[in-house]
């Protein structure tokens, strides 16, 4: 999805119980506006590991951080195991679910169904 190369000053901003990813984001037009998304809403931990479709990570995680890399931006994080101790540093390449759609940054899920005979792909957008 790629959205790090359609904007620029992209970082994290945290609050209380909540973590932002924040970019100026191009639009269709060539102008970039200040556009933010809330990873808590689409990013969870599971026992020490971030997992798509979760939540409140945020809650559970210490040291979060944005590391650039040649695949884009990655959410970088020591995550709290069930047993109340921390895994090692986690990542998660946010370019493969968040895009840029005409400057918003969405959220991009995307449901496999698979039938006997049936094979669907269901793409949705999940704007904050």
């Amino acid at each position: 999805m790629s959205f790090h190369n359609s904007c620029q000053n992209i970082h994290l901003i945290h609050e209380p119980g909540a973590t932002f990813l924040h970019a100026e984001v191009r639009r269709a037009n060539g102008e970039y506006v200040a556009r933010k998304i809330r990873l808590d809403r689409h990013i969870g931990n599971t026992d020490g590991w971030f997992i798509w479709g979760g939540s409140n990570f945020t809650e559970t995680a210490k040291d979060i951080q944005l590391e650039n890399t040649g695949r884009g931006p990655k959410l970088t994080a020591y995550l709290r195991k069930r047993d109340g101790g921390y895994r090692e540093l986690q990542g998660l390449y946010l370019a493969d679910k968040i895009a840029n759609e005409n400057g918003e940054l969405v959220f991009k899920v995307c449901i496999i169904l698979s039938l006997p005979t049936l094979y669907c792909w269901v793409f949705y957008d999940w704007e904050d």
